[in-house]
């Protein structure tokens, strides 16, 4: 996958944003086994798709964290988005609600699975 070095720029400018990373720890925890994973994480997903202003970043953090609790398969990065909404704007009581309006539609076993990883980014949040 060729890099485009504006686009890597505006991701690596959104990403720190939102969730505080610098590219950097994505390569490294891509780059090893996945580079182009790497780059499209950082140019694709936070290069494109994060630019668009249709959506503003605290919206699309809600609905990051609905997803990723809905799949039940990705807790880390469920817990790292958890993360991305608090640096938004998004409360800690709105991360809840977003669990509990997920249970008419997903079911109770994603929800206590989010809360659960609410719970854990909270603790560690009041750890410093």
């Amino acid at each position: 996958m060729q890099s485009d070095p504006q686009r890597r720029a505006r991701g690596a400018e959104k990403i720190g944003e939102i969730l505080g990373q610098a590219p950097e720890q994505v390569e490294r925890s891509l780059g090893d086994i996945a580079p182009g994973l790497a780059t499209y994480v950082l140019e694709t997903i936070y290069g494109d798709i994060y630019q668009n202003e249709v959506l503003d970043s605290r919206t699309r953090q809600i609905v990051t964290v609905a997803a990723l609790a809905t799949l039940g398969t990705a807790a880390p990065q469920l817990r790292t988005h958890i993360g991305g909404a608090l640096r938004c704007g998004v409360t800690r009581e709105q991360l809840v609600e977003v669990m509990m309006q997920l249970v008419p539609y997903v079911g109770v076993a994603a929800a206590i699975n989010g809360v659960a990883a609410c719970r854990e980014v909270f603790a560690a949040a009041d750890k410093g």
